[in-house]
């Protein structure tokens, strides 16, 4: 009895229980790929479930053992589909219906059969290259002939602008090639060599002349004066500020202080100077490093650019008005400032005659009756004390100054606007606290007398001291004491007295470098 095609399961196993037919064929009787199994492009039925495997395993081979040619602009490259990485991903999956669909006695592959004419199976022959081996193969073979991009750049020399012009180039589209290899390899039936050519675009510049021209106005502009300071802090400011000079920034970039500046090491032009370190002069490489960021941030609120980040110092610093300093202190203090402009803004810094400047150029915008000041107001006040150090190396009565104290201070800094000299706008900046630090003087306890033209060159304090409030306790440190805004009293006598002792002054307190 031949059974329609188009009876369903159910009357087939109706109709066999009916006439009451047992069938139990062993299954390695032979059976065939059925219609409807689809692999691709690999015919496959009517075979043998060994046949069709056979197939199968041949196709994933050719694929892999094709020679492929790509070109970029004229040039070529060879490579083997196998080096590429080249491999279809279904193979298991073929084959893996293959015994499903010929599994089983007559009725189970019947019914399987019957299934597929409803519903087919379409196995796809899905050829992937794979992408790590195909850009190292596309970088190694034409990276040298697609056409870099050059942004137009812009430098300041002698007084002047100088711009440079951009150019496009031209970029190789890896992921659409990439996809065209794997229709190509999908596409060839027999091992014939697969030959594409790379899908390129033009990679557009993204600064031009026209966005540079508009750099032309002074937007803010700051000086401070480092003139008192060491030559190790004057030539690390000559070497910080030189490392921020020249910046341009494109509307919404930002510049960090800390991260153009860094690493402070001798290696990179940084030499051994002053710095806060706890509330303490140290020496460290690259002390004065905080003088630049200050003048930066001063010139970055003048030419009201954004402010991203700015701390102040521990102590008080001496070349600009109180709450208007920045620190730089390792990771956690840094200047950063941040182009909130339409156009570019370019930084520009100098040194001249023991002066730093830095200058903000950009496109001005603002009108020429407003002005823009800031305003430090001291809030309290509290004056340093003096720590002394008993040294049995000093002569009796003589006295040397070891680091000179920094009054505490709470202090904030007001943004005042006026048009035509009206106040039309006052804004609270920041509000700052900064720590008392007392001076440091060594105090001499041995034998002898201070001679009275006797000098001696203090050095820094890194640690703190114990002090004592009562200065005539032998063999300790004091601290002379000190209330609300009183002066410090001391316990030493000063030069003119009948026991002269020789205070040699303290080296300038140079502030703020790296490790405050």
């Amino acid at each position: 009895m031949r059974l329609s095609p188009l009876m369903t399961k159910s009357a087939l196993i109706a109709a066999l229980a009916g006439i009451g037919l047992f069938i139990n064929i062993d299954n390695s009787y032979a059976a065939t790929v059925p219609s409807g199994l689809n692999v691709g492009n690999v015919q496959i039925e009517g075979l043998t479930p060994q046949e069709a495997d056979e197939k199968i395993a041949a196709y994933a081979d050719s694929i892999e053992n094709r020679t492929i040619e790509i070109e970029v602009n004229g040039h070529k490259a060879s490579t083997t589909a196998k080096d590429l990485g080249v491999e279809w991903k279904e193979v298991d999956m073929a084959k893996q219906a293959v015994n499903d669909y010929t599994a089983g006695n007559i009725v189970n592959r019947y019914m399987k059969q019957a299934d597929l004419q409803q519903n087919p199976v379409n196995i796809d022959c899905k050829i992937e290259t794979d992408r790590t081996k195909f850009d190292e193969f596309m970088d190694k073979n034409f990276d040298m002939f697609a056409s870099k991009v050059s942004n137009a750049s812009i430098t300041r020399e002698n007084g002047q602008f100088k711009i440079k012009d951009e150019s496009d180039g031209v970029k190789i589209d890896k992921d659409s090639t990439k996809l065209k290899l794997d229709e190509a390899l999908k596409s060839v039936q027999d091992g014939s060599q697969v030959n594409i050519t790379a899908d390129t675009e033009v990679d557009k510049a993204k600064i031009k002349r026209s966005d540079l021209e508009a750099i032309k106005d002074v937007l803010g502009t700051y000086t401070t004066d480092f003139s008192s300071s060491s030559a190790a802090r004057a030539n690390n400011i000559r070497v910080g500020s030189n490392k921020l000079n020249g910046h341009l920034l494109m509307p919404g970039e930002v510049l960090s202080g800390y991260e153009n500046m860094k690493p402070f090491t001798a290696e990179n032009g940084y030499q051994i100077a002053h710095a806060y370190e706890n509330g303490q002069v140290v020496d460290s490489v690259g002390g004065g490093a905080c003088q630049i960021a200050t003048t930066l941030y001063n010139a970055s609120l003048r030419a009201e650019i954004g402010i991203k980040e700015r701390k102040n110092h521990s102590m008080t610093v001496s070349y600009c008005p109180a709450s208007a300093d920045a620190a730089i202190a390792g990771t956690y203090k840094d200047i950063k400032i941040v182009n909130n402009k339409d156009t570019p803004i370019y930084v520009e810094s100098y040194t001249n005659g023991g002066k730093l400047t830095f200058t903000i150029w950009g496109k001005e915008t603002r009108s020429a009756d407003r002005k823009v000041e800031y305003v430090s107001e001291v809030l309290s006040n509290t004056p340093a004390g003096v720590t002394y150090k008993d040294d049995p190396s000093l002569p009796a009565g003589s006295q040397v100054k070891e680091s000179a104290g920094h009054n505490g201070r709470t202090s904030r800094l007001w943004k005042v606007v006026t048009v035509n000299g009206a106040q039309v706008e006052k804004t609270l900046i920041s509000t700052d606290t900064y720590m008392v630090s007392n001076s440091v003087y060594r105090r001499g306890t041995g034998a002898g007398k201070a001679a009275a033209s006797s000098s001696a060159q203090g050095s820094d304090v890194s640690s703190s001291e114990n002090t004592d409030p009562n200065p005539s306790n032998p063999g300790s440190s004091s601290t002379s004491p000190t209330k609300g805004n009183e002066s410090p009293k001391e316990t030493t006598k000063g030069p003119g007295s009948s026991t002269t002792e020789a205070v040699t002054p303290a080296p300038v307190v140079e502030p703020i470098g790296p490790g405050e």
